[in-house]
């Protein structure tokens, strides 16, 4: 009986400390890359919370990741949410066909003790147990580099919210508006917060047209060489309803491909883009070492003769 307690213990270790830092931490397994490569329509003033402006709308020169292991590759990520009506649908399509994506969600919502505050919080929870990233969007979605002085709340605010409600503090952070500033870069820096931006964005909330999407999509995809970013929205219908259509043209779309021998696009997921943080020395594995040797001195002594 000692034995099986003393085997049982160990292995009750062995998961708690290993089974998170394979699965529950494998976005951990990735290095910040350094800052691509940017082309500015002006100098970067030396003023602190000075905006810089970008040749390209929504920052996506600027996005941080890995260079691609593949000649095409896309990364799906939705913005503003969530939304009790939009971001299930999203969910249901995305595990229907194994795509993990970032969700880069808004703090309001997940506040308050109505009914559907505590929806939005489930359904935020729903997401990360899905295996889908949730990432940090501010509280209220403003400028950040027109209130500077709002940014450290915005950031920290919404990144407790998160850890409350998943458990997990997040790993990324996206600009609303893709506002970028010396200021809002240092108060990243701090919080070691990669800021991820896109460069496929059909401006699903300028307009409510499901078939625009789709278009823009298709079009920009097809195009696509080394890795897209696609920014959609979980809050705008049109987005909703394209993306099954949309994954759906791009599942017969590879099949040419591969058919042709041009290369096909790969859905990536979100370990593209997280930061690797080295775990602190805990004496853990000391541990686990040290029960598992005992374990094993005590099966040898036990032994029947």
């Amino acid at each position: 009986m000692l034995v099986a307690r003393r085997l049982t213990a160990l292995a009750a270790l062995f998961a708690l400390i290993f089974v998170p830092a394979l699965v529950g931490d494998a976005a951990r397994e990735h290095r910040l890359a350094p800052r691509a490569a940017v082309t500015r329509t002006a100098t970067v003033s030396d003023h602190a919370g000075d905006a810089i402006p970008f040749s390209t709308p929504g920052h996506g020169a600027r996005t941080s990741f890995y260079p691609s292991t593949a000649p095409r590759e896309l990364l799906l990520s939705f913005d503003d949410g969530p939304d009790l009506s939009g971001t299930p649908l999203i969910l249901k399509e995305l595990d229907r066909r194994g795509i993990k994506a970032i969700f880069f969600v808004t703090g309001w919502r997940l506040t308050g003790r109505r009914p559907e505050d505590i929806a939005r919080r489930d359904l935020v929870r729903k997401i990360a147990a899905h295996g889908h990233l949730v990432a940090n969007h501010t509280m209220t979605h403003p400028d950040m580099c027109k209130n500077p002085d709002k940014q450290a709340a915005e950031i920290d605010d919404n990144t407790e919210l998160i850890a409350q409600t998943t458990g997990v503090r997040p790993l990324l952070f996206r600009s609303p508006y893709g506002a970028y500033c010396r200021s809002l870069e240092q108060t990243l820096a701090m919080r070691e917060l990669p800021d991820i931006g896109w460069n496929i964005d059909p401006q699903d909330w300028k307009h409510d047209d499901e078939d625009a999407v789709f278009s823009y999509l298709v079009n920009k995809v097809q195009q696509l060489q080394g890795r897209g970013i696609m920014l959609l929205h979980d809050t705008h219908s049109a987005s909703v309803h394209a993306l099954p259509r949309f994954l759906d043209w791009l599942a017969r779309e590879n099949e040419r491909s591969v058919r042709a021998k041009r290369d096909p696009v790969q859905v990536i997921d979100y370990r593209a883009v997280v930061p690797k943080r080295p775990m602190a020395a805990s004496g853990l594995p000391e541990l686990v070492t040290a029960l598992a040797a005992d374990a094993v001195g005590s099966v040898a002594i036990h032994l029947p003769r």
